[in-house]
């Protein structure tokens, strides 16, 4: 366990930043800042919505070119589920099941 700054250093994160071709993410929340190897930076987003039945969902954006999810949505979801997880925080993971 420990702070995010402490879970963001190390080879785990190296070899976790290498296998998504990343230099860094920085953010503790929404909007997160994701650097590519190309020496591009992306701002990730969260944002809230309500469907017709006032059902709250939420919605991952890129700022990236890619038309579908892309690897930058898939690594700051997965370091924010290893976050949680190395945190013990269920009901944060809890509520990430539930963001698309």
């Amino acid at each position: 366990m420990g702070n995010i700054e402490e879970m963001r250093t190390g080879e785990s994160w190296e070899r976790f930043l290498a296998d998504y071709r990343l230099s860094g993410i920085d953010g503790e929340g929404s909007p997160y800042h994701v650097h590519s190897m190309s020496g591009r930076t992306y701002e990730v987003t969260l944002t809230t919505h309500l469907d017709a039945g006032d059902s709250m969902y939420f919605r991952w954006h890129c700022g990236c070119p890619a038309k579908k999810q892309c690897r930058h949505i898939d690594a700051v979801e997965q370091m924010r589920w290893n976050e949680a997880a190395a945190m013990r925080d269920y009901d944060g993971m809890d509520v990430m099941e539930r963001e698309s």
